[in-house]
């Protein structure tokens, strides 16, 4: 029942995020084309990933509580990876537009109209700061609402860049600024959502998780009295923070008591590794294994 309160709260906070971001977004983008900045269109094409990140966020919010069904028995909790992924790769592809477009500006600067990109630029600070105040108590919940989160912090760093460009043309007249604060956001965005990308791809090639150290872990279950081997060692999660995965051989002799056994390591795995998700087969050495075990 409380998990099921926790995500709609969650859920709640995602849709008034959302709701904020996409009026900033029409409102940035209107007014970047208008005042011809291009930092400012830059910033609202980062809103328009915002938007896209809450609600691919609002989606998985809503379908990661569907149970587990025959077909999907890990249930839905990969949808968040996957659309935290996506959402990665559609960002670096508008950026790198931006940066492109920020560097022919360089060679030939367009005019500006300076105050009132600065007047919106700094409404779409506020919007920032609020949504990501929104944001802030559901951050950890899941990948995906860390990215949107994530997301939101670089889009408010982007909002004072734009701010910055909007001043410093009002009062010098230097037009680059606005494509040197387009290239700064655009960098900006790679590095926040690099490290997304980065968790999305491990989990979804079924890599370790980053909180495991896979080395130790051999060693302490090969430390574990009547263990005489191991071997076919998997540990995967099917979403971040969540149904962390392990499977395993163990070989052990025939006087040990392999019930007491298979009750310790799964102690130890989900005690000092935060593995909750085990499958162990017990063996005697004499047993066949797979060609394709290691």
């Amino acid at each position: 029942m409380h998990s099921n309160t926790h995500a709609s709260k969650t859920a709640k906070n995602l849709a008034m995020a959302l709701v904020i971001t996409a009026s900033f977004f029409v409102i940035e983008l209107v007014g970047g084309i208008i005042t011809g900045s291009l930092a400012l269109q830059a910033d609202a094409f980062h809103m328009l990933t915002d938007v896209s990140a809450l609600s691919y966020a609002l989606v998985a919010a809503w379908l990661v509580q569907r149970p587990a069904t025959l077909k999907k028995t890990y249930g839905y909790y990969r949808v968040e990876i996957l659309s935290a992924f996506l959402n990665g790769i559609f960002l670096w592809a508008i950026m790198i537009f931006i940066i492109y477009e920020a560097l022919l500006r360089l060679r030939q600067p367009s005019s500006v109209q300076s105050m009132n990109m600065l007047i919106i630029a700094t409404f779409g600070l506020v919007a920032n700061v609020a949504v990501a105040a929104v944001l802030f108590g559901s951050r950890n919940d899941n990948l995906n609402v860390k990215g949107a989160y994530l997301h939101v912090l670089a889009d408010l760093l982007g909002s004072v860049g734009a701010i910055s460009a909007g001043l410093t043309m009002y009062l010098t007249g230097w037009y680059q600024a606005d494509s040197i604060a387009s290239i700064m956001i655009g960098v900006l965005v790679f590095y926040s959502s690099g490290k997304l990308v980065q968790i999305s791809v491990n989990i979804l090639m079924e890599g370790v998780p980053p909180h495991i150290d896979i080395a130790s872990l051999q060693r302490r279950i090969a430390g574990i009295e009547g263990v005489k081997s191991f071997h076919d060692l998997h540990v995967w999660s099917i979403s971040e923070g969540k149904m962390c995965c392990l499977s395993a051989h163990v070989v052990t002799d025939e006087v040990t008591d392999n019930r007491g056994l298979l009750t310790k390591l799964m102690n130890i795995l989900k005690e000092e590794f935060g593995i909750d998700h085990t499958t162990i087969q017990i063996e005697g050495e004499e047993y066949p294994k797979s060609p394709n075990e290691h």
